[in-house]
């Protein structure tokens, strides 16, 4: 019996080896897998949500408790996955026990720009034996080749590979319009965030990307020189930018602006030119800087350069068929296009 057990034993291990595999991911790190990849925990929201588009059933947890928007626009089982936290970064709300109790497969991490993850995280991964693979999603071209690479890597090629074909023939489209606009053409933004407008993202930040490929121009040229690429400026310098349009992130920033006496000399507000972003079933510009800021840039695209606009409406609802199965009745879009 004794014998018959350990030769069982020996099986199993020669199973569970055969079936694991080797990748690579896409900061060239050698990840050893199991055979079938069936649960998956991302260390941030950008990239959880790009596994939610690839395939909602693999994910085994959240990052964040889930508001009002994502609730009504995304899976219910969804909803109700364990809040593991987010470790990508300082990973102060990261829950060790939470991630022992999901036991992921894998987790996916978009690490920040010194290429590893908190030390705390990693030791807790490691010593779990849970595996961590890296995706880059440093700028909006990287999306293509994320997709590709999570397709690949979830045992979802086809879904990745459509998505990316997408995102790679979307991208091209608006650099295409945007290349056409000379520099002193282009429209001057000022991107408005917080409750008091006076946060603002550099030119040469993940977050601001999205006014670049609009073809705007980031009037807050500075490059940053803190981790997050946002900001602190004085409500002076906002009026000395002058900005031609402002897009708003904060409700209550966009509710009271043409209220507020102090904002009334900037051009935008003279002009009322001051957009709400929309931000169902989360932000389309930053806060998290995701996937649908492909779609944000579409939709500042058509606020910038009105007489060349596509039909954002039509745009919104098959870029949410494709990327999160659900079909917006003509209400719903008006809402989540504030209109």
């Amino acid at each position: 019996m004794q014998r018959f057990v350990v030769i069982l034993l020996s099986a199993l291990l020669f199973l569970t080896n055969a079936e694991a595999a080797q990748v690579t991911d896409m900061y060239g790190r050698s990840v050893s897998l199991p055979g079938r990849v069936a649960k998956v925990v991302g260390a941030s929201p950008p990239v959880t949500w790009m596994v939610y588009t690839i395939d909602p059933s693999l994910l085994a947890g959240l990052n964040t408790p889930p508001d009002g928007k994502l609730q009504k626009f995304l899976r219910p089982g969804t909803m109700k996955l364990p809040v593991v936290g987010g470790f990508g970064g300082p990973g102060r709300n990261f829950s060790p026990e939470t991630l022992m109790m999901v036991r992921p497969d894998v987790a996916i991490a978009w690490p920040p720009r010194s290429g590893a993850l908190n030390p705390r995280v990693e030791q807790i991964l490691a010593s779990a034996g849970i595996p961590s693979a890296y995706v880059k999603l440093d700028k909006m071209s990287d999306y293509p080749a994320a997709y590709e690479f999570l397709g690949t890597l979830l045992g979802k090629e086809e879904r990745g590979k459509k998505l990316a074909a997408y995102f790679r023939s979307e991208l091209k489209k608006l650099e295409t319009a945007a290349a056409r606009i000379p520099e002193n053409k282009r429209v001057s933004v000022y991107f408005a965030e917080e409750i008091d407008g006076l946060t603002t993202v550099s030119s040469n930040s993940v977050h601001g990307e999205a006014v670049v490929l609009a073809g705007g121009r980031n009037v807050h040229r500075k490059e940053s020189d803190n981790r997050q690429g946002k900001d602190k400026v004085s409500l002076e310098q906002v009026i000395a930018y002058d900005p031609e349009v402002i897009i708003a992130q904060d409700d209550s920033f966009f509710a009271n602006i043409y209220k507020d006496p102090r904002w009334a000399g900037v051009r935008a507000v003279r002009n009322h030119r001051v957009y709400l972003i929309p931000d169902t079933p989360f932000d389309w510009m930053d806060r998290p800087p995701s996937f649908l800021r492909l779609l944000g840039a579409k939709w500042l695209a058509g606020v910038l350069y009105p007489q060349s606009a596509t039909a954002i409406a039509a745009e919104t609802r098959a870029f949410y068929r494709l990327f999160f199965d659900v079909n917006p009745s003509d209400a719903e879009l008006r809402a989540i296009l504030n209109k």
